[in-house]
């Protein structure tokens, strides 16, 4: 996890009070388990998840935010498939999200990291589960 991270479920960043703070310019919001995975050798975004972006969404535009996209996968497969797989996992959460409104500038990067970056054990059926995610990258915009 990244120095400047936030580990929260992102169904309470509506409940997160980062304005009336010192708010970082730059922070990772690295959702919990319970927030937004894959199923094994999907990308596909799950109806279950579509509240979880909607709260994303209207934190990055009530607060001034900028975000990059990293997906990341389980070490099940090729580490060549696994970075395809973390994109299409980034695009497809990107997708769901302009749909949802979040105007297209707010996005300004999409990363794939496939196995690189485990937050749990890949000797387990849960912890691969938990690894099969994609992480949020916010960085505070310039008065645009």
């Amino acid at each position: 996890m990244r120095e400047n991270s936030i580990r929260i479920n992102a169904l309470e960043l509506k409940n997160l009070d980062i304005l009336n703070s010192e708010a970082p310019k730059e922070m990772t919001i690295v959702l919990d388990e319970r927030s937004l995975n894959f199923d094994f050798d999907k990308s596909n975004v799950k109806p279950e998840y579509y509240d979880l972006l909607n709260n994303i969404k209207d934190f990055v535009e009530q607060n001034n935010y900028e975000l990059t996209i990293v997906g990341h996968t389980d070490s099940i497969g090729s580490n060549a498939y696994n970075f395809k797989l973390s994109r299409r996992r980034a695009e497809s959460v990107k997708a769901k999200l302009l749909e949802f409104g979040l105007s297209e500038d707010r996005i300004v990067g999409i990363e794939a990291m496939g196995e690189e970056q485990p937050i749990a054990t890949n000797a387990t059926k849960e912890g691969r589960a938990q690894n099969r995610r994609v992480e949020f990258e916010l960085v505070q915009r310039e008065n645009k």
